[in-house]
């Protein structure tokens, strides 16, 4: 079973088997209160899985950035040193098979960054490499001969990675390869979270769409206007996404 779990900035949560091995100063995160924070000198966490589901992730989520947030600024520290580890929170009753708890340690993960810019990359990376490990060996799109699926019946071995130049020459305009598509091996250097959130009528007959309100890490920590950008930044490189994120 894991006991230690590494997060950013040095912090570490502590796996423990029940509420005896937890120190009797942690606050609650589910019972998260600024006063309470405010109160402490040193502020350390106790999560117990047992205590709250899936659907009060994202309001803890919340709280949790907005009193880390104010309790930085008032110059409270975080963790206690333990076996030479900053141990920031403890957990108990944790199923490290369970992926809505694992996402919720992301969202943990994600609040301890100190600014923006860090974070949001943070989460770009980590939704990024989820939605890649989704596809990874299973051929979802039913490539053959370099052809997935959906353009099966068609001379098109481009997939998905294309699109209209100049669209406001309307019936004009070119459809044309992306433009970070290698078409000799088909791989792609934009890294795009946009593209890789696409799924075509052909994956969603099999019942595969991804919706950001269904991603922890980008309904809880992004804004109405940003999941747009998110979601529409199709054939666009991560650092002008990133870049277009932090300013909204």
């Amino acid at each position: 079973m894991i006991n230690i779990i590494n997060l950013n900035n040095d912090y570490y949560i502590k796996v423990v088997n029940q509420d005896n091995d937890i120190p009797f100063e942690t606050i609650s995160l589910k019972k998260l209160k600024l006063i309470n924070v405010l109160k402490k000198e040193k502020i350390i966490f106790k999560i117990d899985f047992n205590k709250f589901s899936s659907k009060e992730y994202k309001r803890i989520l919340k709280k949790f950035l907005f009193v880390k947030n104010i309790a930085i600024r008032m110059n409270k520290t975080f963790g206690v040193e333990e076996d030479n580890k900053k141990i920031i929170a403890y957990i108990v009753n944790l199923n490290k098979n369970d992926i809505n708890q694992m996402n919720f340690i992301y969202g943990i993960n994600a609040v301890l960054y100190n600014n923006k810019y860090e974070r949001y990359n943070y989460i770009y990376d980590t939704v990024c490499n989820y939605l890649d490990g989704y596809f990874y060996g299973k051929n979802l799109c039913d490539f053959h001969n370099n052809k997935c699926g959906e353009k099966r019946n068609t001379s098109s071995t481009t997939g998905c990675c294309h699109h209209f130049k100049h669209k406001m020459l309307g019936p004009f305009s070119k459809l044309v390869l992306c433009e970070y598509l290698n078409s000799e091996n088909y791989t792609c250097d934009a890294k795009c979270i946009s593209c890789k959130l696409f799924t075509c009528d052909y994956l969603e007959s099999k019942g595969i769409k991804f919706k950001i309100k269904n991603i922890l890490l980008l309904d809880t920590f992004f804004n109405p206007l940003q999941k747009y950008f998110i979601k529409y930044m199709v054939f666009t490189p991560k650092e002008k996404i990133l870049k277009r994120l932090v300013r909204l």
